[in-house]
C-alpha cells in the first residue's frame, strides 16, 4: 500500500517546479457543496462543472453544475458526457456565467492528477480535484493543464461580500 504523496506522483503527469500564474477562488459554500458532493458519491467519483467569472487574471467560482459520471469504472475514473457538457455551457450563458473548469473526486487517492485526468485534460480548464476517504476526510487542489503536464493553482476561499 502506498503511504506517501511521492509515492503517487507522476512527474510525467505533474510539473513540480512550477504554480499557475492566476489562482482560483471561491466561497466557503463553494466548497462545503464540492465537499459534499464527493462524500455522497463516494466511494465512487463523482463530476462536474465550475463556473463563474475571470477578473483581473483571476477565476472566481460562483456555481457548480454537478452532472452524471458515465465512466464504467466509476471507482477510479469519470468521464462527462459530451451532452453534459453542452447543457453546462448553455446554462452558463443563460446565467452570465463562464465555465471555468472540471471538478471531480478521487476517492480513496490524493488530490492529485492521474495520467487518465491528463489524457483527457483541455489547456483553458482548472480541474479541482477532491480527494476523499472513507472516513470523509478531504482535501481540495486545483490544476491548470500547461505544456503537457498539470501545474499547480493556489485556491483562495473568499467572503461571499466579496464577490
Amino acid at each position: 500500500m502506498k503511504t506517501t504523496i511521492e509515492e503517487y506522483l507522476d512527474l510525467d503527469v505533474v510539473n513540480v517546479y512550477e504554480k499557475d500564474k492566476n489562482r482560483i477562488q471561491y466561497t466557503e459554500q463553494i466548497e462545503a457543496a464540492l465537499i459534499k458532493e464527493a462524500k455522497n458519491g463516494y466511494p465512487y467519483e463523482i463530476a462536474g462543472f465550475v463556473l463563474g467569472s475571470k477578473k483581473n487574471g483571476e477565476e472566481v467560482i460562483s456555481s457548480i453544475y454537478p452532472v452524471e459520471n458515465v465512466a464504467q469504472e466509476q471507482e477510479r475514473r469519470f468521464e462527462i458526457h459530451g451532452l453534459d457538457y453542452l447543457k453546462a455551457e448553455n446554462y452558463a450563458l443563460n446565467h452570465g456565467l463562464e465555465v471555468l473548469g472540471i471538478y471531480h473526486s478521487h476517492p480513496d487517492y490524493p488530490a492529485i492528477p492521474s495520467k487518465h485526468d491528463l489524457k483527457f485534460a483541455q489547456d483553458v480548464f482548472a480541474y479541482l480535484i477532491i480527494s476523499v476517504d472513507a472516513a470523509g476526510l478531504t482535501l481540495i487542489n486545483s490544476w491548470k493543464k500547461q505544456n503537457e503536464k498539470f501545474i499547480q493553482q493556489d485556491i483562495a476561499i473568499i467572503n461571499k461580500t466579496k464577490n
